[in-house]
């Protein structure tokens, strides 16, 4: 039992944070901070993960070859992707490119001149070849009557185009360890975006070469699914980074939209997970267009390409846009006149009602 405590004051900070504790005689936290075990469950999955076994099975399912997967914790994930579509599923993706079209007419009559949603595809769908049999069903994707549907038009689906390059002797386009495209996968999708609006009649520029290619590989810590199991300091990613026709000349300023407060970013404007709504203005963009980006995590790796491919982007959550009949989303359009509206939002949440929110009636 002594040993815990002695692990956990290995340290030096730890040593000065318990004596602090002593001195303000918060006993709880100290107990907390000399009998804390996480070590010992960082230990125990780093030997257990590669047999298959998850140290946090609501979280994530291990897979073959080093791949994670997320799991039923989050909104059913595994059992969904391995039973496929369902009836409900159906009827939903029916009614929801109902609601698509219906937005669509609406922000054309604001001026809003193309609507595209791009798909986070689901990893499931992507690296289905390195998941544990029995979560390999290979069943039709719960989007299917979406993809299949009037609204198809509107939908920028990179599943075929990221399945193509799944081989295992191609560069990855998702981490092993985390539920996201990487910065390869995110510039396939773009690739789709282009497509799809172009497809809508929109003549546009682009930074990324076309069809893309990638300009060099990096390397990361492991990823989201990693740190659920406390191994993430552990592992290595490749990152491989598209090539750009324009990167020496973008420079990008990202501020909250309601306070101007400057925010810092990655390489040209990348944004992890925007808490409020955020303003990116990218000098050098290869299109003087402003974009009005509902997006979820699946647009961290995207937003360094969005920010390269257009001039200004607001940018916030699909969540908070849609929320309490979608009245955030109805006034930046009306307010801002953007040029375009974008939606990227992971697949999984796609059979959900908040997306059956209706345009206003005018």
């Amino acid at each position: 039992m002594l040993a815990v405590p002695a692990v956990n004051l290995s340290e030096v900070s730890a040593r000065a944070h318990a004596q602090r504790l002593i001195s303000q005689k918060k006993t709880d936290r100290l107990v907390q901070l000399l009998f804390n075990s996480d070590f010992l469950m960082t230990r125990f999955s780093a030997l257990t993960w590669r047999t298959g076994l998850s140290t946090s099975p609501a979280n994530v399912v291990v897979g073959q070859e080093g791949w994670l997967y997320l799991g039923d914790g989050h909104d059913n994930n595994t059992s969904a992707q391995r039973f496929g579509e369902s009836a409900n599923d159906a009827r939903l993706a029916r009614d929801m490119g109902q609601n698509l079209l219906a937005w669509n007419r609406w922000l054309r009559a604001q001026g809003v001149k193309a609507f595209a949603v791009v798909v986070g595809a689901d990893k499931h769908r992507i690296y289905n070849d390195h998941l544990p049999d029995w979560a390999n069903l290979q069943h039709t994707a719960r989007i299917r009557a979406l993809l299949d549907g009037p609204a198809r038009p509107l939908i920028a689906d990179p599943a075929p185009a990221l399945r193509q390059l799944s081989g295992d002797d191609a560069p990855h386009t998702y981490y092993r360890s985390d539920t996201h495209w990487n910065m390869w996968g995110a510039a396939i999708s773009m690739e789709t975006l282009r497509q799809t609006l172009t497809q809508q009649g929109l003549s546009l520029n682009w930074a990324l070469t076309s069809p893309p290619t990638i300009d060099h590989t990096g390397t990361r810590i492991g990823g989201d699914l990693a740190s659920f199991l406390r191994i993430q300091a552990t592992l290595t990613e490749q990152e491989p980074h598209p090539a750009l026709l324009n990167r020496e000349a973008i420079k990008s300023d990202v501020r909250e939209m309601d306070t101007g407060k400057a925010l810092k970013a990655g390489d040209f404007g990348r944004l992890q997970y925007p808490g409020h709504t955020v303003q990116v203005v990218t000098e050098g963009a290869a299109n003087d267009l402003k974009v009005l980006w509902l997006r979820d995590s699946f647009g961290i790796a995207q937003s360094p390409l969005m920010a390269a491919n257009f001039r200004e982007t607001i940018q916030l959550h699909w969540g908070r846009a849609l929320d309490e009949q979608a009245r955030l989303f109805v006034d930046l359009v009306r307010q801002q006149k953007p040029d375009l509206v974008v939606i990227t939002v992971v697949e999984r949440v796609l059979p959900a009602n908040l997306f059956l929110v209706p345009p206003p009636q005018e």
